[in-house]
């Protein structure tokens, strides 16, 4: 997950699909509890996607993500932080947006994650074209 402010500053999560599918659904979840209803801009309003230097100015796995609601404001805020390494802080971002980038976030997501191995109906692990040895079957079948 990549994210840059107004000011250039830019930041990168990278997850595992189930992680990255799990925010997803927490922000379908916010969206319809919030009643938010999708509405379309005119093909002329549309924003420019922002460019992402190559370099984020912070790179971390993400370890440990949280996600609140601000209700006033109607912004949802994620705060993802990585496990500390031995005697160190742990590091963290915090990536606020409004409820319409939190829809096309979540259609993002499902992009991502449809486009990547598709699971086994057994065990949920990600399939190889070739199939996998499925720990619910003790590996006697691959699947």
């Amino acid at each position: 997950m990549q994210a840059i402010n107004e000011e250039g500053d830019s930041a990168s999560i990278w997850m595992e699909k189930e992680q990255l599918s799990a925010v997803g659904d927490a922000i379908e979840t916010v969206l319809k509890d919030e009643g938010y209803e999708y509405q379309r801009h005119p093909l002329d309003d549309l924003e420019e996607p922002p460019v992402f230097p190559y370099n984020a100015a912070i790179e971390m796995q993400g370890g440990q993500l949280s996600m609140g609601v601000n209700r006033e404001t109607q912004r949802i805020v994620l705060i993802g932080a990585q496990a500390p390494a031995e005697d160190a802080e742990p590091d963290s971002v915090t990536f606020e947006f409004d409820y319409r980038r939190g829809h096309e976030l979540r259609r993002q997501i499902l992009d991502v994650v449809a486009a990547g191995r598709p699971p086994c109906p057994l065990c949920t692990a990600p399939m190889d074209p070739g199939g996998h040895v499925c720990v619910k079957t003790n590996g006697h079948r691959p699947h």
